[in-house]
């Protein structure tokens, strides 16, 4: 079944509140409305530590790597923002 606009924009704006969080915490992000919505993070200290965080999933919406590993859900912002922190400065994680 085809998204609805309105889903799309529920999802878009819990892209936007990570992405501040992120961008709080010292990351570079961009929203990619192309395709399905998604969140472009970026490491600024080490550029080749990079995901794409994905929203999804009805009223239970989580935030998802592209890889469709959950990562938390989008009620629980500072959680998945923690989650996307850590696996993007560990050393040695492919992300």
């Amino acid at each position: 079944m085809a998204r609805t606009i309105s889903e799309e924009r529920v999802d878009l704006a819990h892209l936007d509140d990570l992405g501040r969080a992120l961008t709080a915490r010292g990351f570079l992000t961009m929203i990619v409305t192309a395709g399905t919505p998604r969140l472009e993070v970026l490491n600024r200290t080490d550029p080749e530590r990079f995901g794409t965080v994905l929203c999804q999933g009805g009223d239970d919406r989580w935030f998802w790597w592209s890889w469709a590993d959950r990562i938390a859900p989008a009620a629980d912002l500072e959680d998945a923002a923690a989650l996307v922190e850590r696996a993007l400065s560990a050393p040695g994680t492919a992300a």
